[in-house]
C-alpha cells in the first residue's frame, strides 16, 4: 500500500487546490498516484538537503522557493566558523577513545598539511645531510635543537607561545590536544624526508596539552 507524503504549499502561494496544500488526491489510476507520491518524496529530500550546511551551504541544491529563507538561515559571519567547530568535536570525541587508535588516525592526517605546504620539494635539498637541515632550523625557524649523533635523538623545541596548528579553535584550544598526535605524524615525514628512512617523532609537552612550549623527541633509525 503506497501513502503519500503530502507536500507543503510554497511560500504565499493562494492556489492549487487540496492536492498541491495537502489534501485528498483527486480520483485516479495507480500510476497517476505513484508518480505524484515520487514527486512528493523528491521534492521532500530537495528541501531537505538545501537545508543541511557542512562546511557552508552548498550552492545549487535549494528550489526557488527555498531561496529567500536560505539567505539568512545559518549562515555564520566567520566562513571558518563551521569546520573549526567541527574539528574540535571531533578533536574531543577522539580525546576519550583509545589513545593509540586516535595517535593512528591523527598521525595519518598530516599527510594533508605536509602535502598543501609541498614540503617534499622544500627539503630536498637537505636530503641525507641531518646536521645542515637541523642548521636551518635553527636559524630560520627558530627552533633550539640538540642532536645526540650516537643514539640518533633528536630533541626539538619550537621555541613559540603560542600553538601554531592551523586547526586548532582559539575559544577550545584546551580542548584539543589530542590534535598533536597529528603534528608527531607531520615531524615523521619532516625528519624522515631528510634522513632518508623511517623515524619516530613523540611530542613531549605541547601549548595545547597545558606546557610552555611545543617540544619533540624525535628517533633517527638507522
Amino acid at each position: 500500500m503506497r501513502v503519500r507524503v503530502p507536500e507543503p504549499c510554497p511560500r504565499g502561494s493562494r492556489s492549487g487546490g487540496r492536492a498541491q496544500c495537502g489534501g485528498s488526491e483527486p480520483e485516479g489510476g495507480a500510476m497517476d498516484q505513484g508518480r505524484t507520491s515520487e514527486e512528493g518524496r523528491r521534492s521532500f529530500v530537495k528541501r531537505g538537503l538545501a537545508g543541511v550546511c557542512a562546511f557552508g551551504c552548498v550552492p545549487g541544491l535549494s528550489g526557488p522557493d527555498d531561496r529567500d529563507s536560505l539567505e539568512t538561515a545559518d549562515r555564520p559571519q566567520d566562513s571558518d566558523a563551521v569546520p573549526r567547530k567541527w574539528i574540535a568535536a571531533l578533536a574531543a570525541s577522539l580525546a576519550v577513545g583509545d589513545p593509540e587508535e586516535a595517535r593512528r588516525l591523527l598521525k595519518a592526517c598530516s599527510a594533508a598539511h605536509w602535502e598543501h605546504l609541498a614540503m617534499p620539494a622544500a627539503v630536498e635539498r637537505f636530503r641525507g645531510n641531518v646536521p645542515a637541515f637541523l642548521d636551518f632550523l635553527r636559524s630560520e625557524w627558530g627552533w633550539i635543537i640538540e642532536y645526540d649523533t650516537d643514539t640518533g635523538v633528536i630533541e626539538v623545541n619550537e621555541n613559540k607561545s603560542d600553538c601554531v596548528c592551523p586547526l586548532v579553535s582559539g575559544e577550545r584550544a584546551h580542548e584539543m590536544g589530542v590534535l598533536c598526535y597529528c603534528s608527531e605524524g607531520f615531524a615523521e615525514r619532516l625528519f624522515g624526508a631528510v634522513a632518508g628512512g623511517g623515524v619516530r617523532a613523540e611530542v613531549r609537552e605541547s601549548i595545547l596539552r597545558g606546557g610552555h612550549r611545543c617540544r619533540y623527541r624525535i628517533q633517527l633509525r638507522g
